[in-house]
């Protein structure tokens, strides 16, 4: 208790000093983006039939609360909250409240103005009922998190072999029927904006943060594009090469981690939190908002793996505040630092053993 109540008030203060906070309720960043989609959502109109939405179904709540920058932000701190609550009374780890609780200010201006911070509370939410055993409820707050923002699917394969041989099948139907039914609304409204959302997303090319591009940056790539739904990409035949053999490397990460966790070597919460990590230092889009992804999970890793998170985090903080810089190919040798220290945490907790 006395481990959450003091994490939660360190977070909310951090919210309230990080530049662009809660102090803040300029349309900075994404919010930006929110409020528009609020605005005609409020007015009537419905996402992905009247208008492009990019976001999946389970993120519509949240964006609607947009209208209202400041409620729109107490919501997120809100959800933090939620995840010191878990991290200090489920997962009774003080090296992940304590990382998690200072991540707004070690990630920066970004950290309340992306919605991230709510699929990473549901995410928390099915790990959490997992550990304490209710797996059917688990593999649901899954499904809707992954309804929220796809990379909780990370973590299934994981969860498939936490739970008895029994349940897995049940556990199936459970993660795809919530995620299925939180669809089925927008499927019966507006079905082609659903599908074309999607089809954007999956059609991304090789986004400017991600590892692949900071490796071309470096050895000299200088072509870049904005591109849909608002990118700015590394292109060219090599780009979208890389573009694809990040996307198989991904699923190459998460099937590496199912078979480790598969032999006993690492727990669940760690393989869990190295499938989402692996996740985001792999895929061909890594915008800043994503690692707060990781920032509840790594550290559950243990005291190594919740120092690289808190580097991982300083050095995320660094690239966006450079990232006018990048955008014109100068000082892309922190970009692809700070990525090569998020693939030296994937191994960091693939080998831990101060671990949950």
């Amino acid at each position: 208790m006395r481990l959450a109540l003091a994490g939660s008030a360190i977070f909310v203060l951090a919210c309230l000093l990080v530049p662009q906070g809660l102090r803040s309720t300029a349309l900075y960043s994404d919010v930006h983006t929110y409020h528009a989609y609020a605005n005609n959502m409020t007015s009537g109109q419905v996402p992905y039939r009247d208008f492009f939405d990019e976001y999946p179904p389970l993120a519509q709540p949240i964006i609607l609360a947009a209208r209202s920058v400041l409620l729109f932000k107490l919501l997120l701190t809100l959800c933090g909250i939620g995840i010191v609550w878990l991290l200090a009374a489920v997962f009774r780890s003080g090296a992940a409240v304590a990382v998690f609780a200072l991540s707004p200010l070690l990630v920066g201006s970004i950290y309340l103005n992306a919605y991230d911070l709510w699929p990473a509370l549901l995410l928390a939410v099915a790990l959490a009922l997992f550990v304490r055993e209710k797996p059917m409820w688990a593999f649901a707050f899954l499904g809707a998190a992954t309804a929220a923002k796809i990379y909780p699917a990370a973590v299934l394969p994981v969860a498939l072999l936490f739970v008895p041989r029994t349940c897995r099948l049940r556990g199936v139907l459970w993660f795809a029927g919530v995620f299925v039914l939180l669809h089925v609304p927008f499927l019966i409204l507006g079905p082609g904006g659903l599908r074309f959302s999607y089809t954007v997303q999956a059609k991304r090319g090789l986004e400017l943060n991600s590892l692949a591009s900071s490796i071309l940056l470096v050895s000299g790539h200088r072509t870049l594009a904005s591109r849909p739904p608002g990118s700015l990409n590394v292109v060219g035949g090599s780009a979208d090469a890389l573009a694809i053999v990040s996307t198989v490397l991904v699923l190459v990460a998460i099937a590496l981690v199912t078979w480790v966790y598969a032999r006993g070597r690492i727990p669940f919460l760690t393989a869990s939190a190295a499938a989402v990590v692996g996740f985001v230092a792999i895929d061909k889009v890594f915008s800043a908002q994503y690692i707060e992804w990781l920032a509840p999970l790594a550290p559950l890793g243990g005291a190594g793996a919740a120092a690289g998170t808190a580097v991982v985090l300083a050095l995320t903080h660094v690239v966006f505040s450079h990232r006018t810089a990048l955008g014109e190919q100068r000082d892309t040798w922190v970009l692809l630092v700070r990525n090569l220290a998020v693939v030296a945490l994937v191994g960091r907790l693939l080998l831990a053993r101060d671990r949950l």
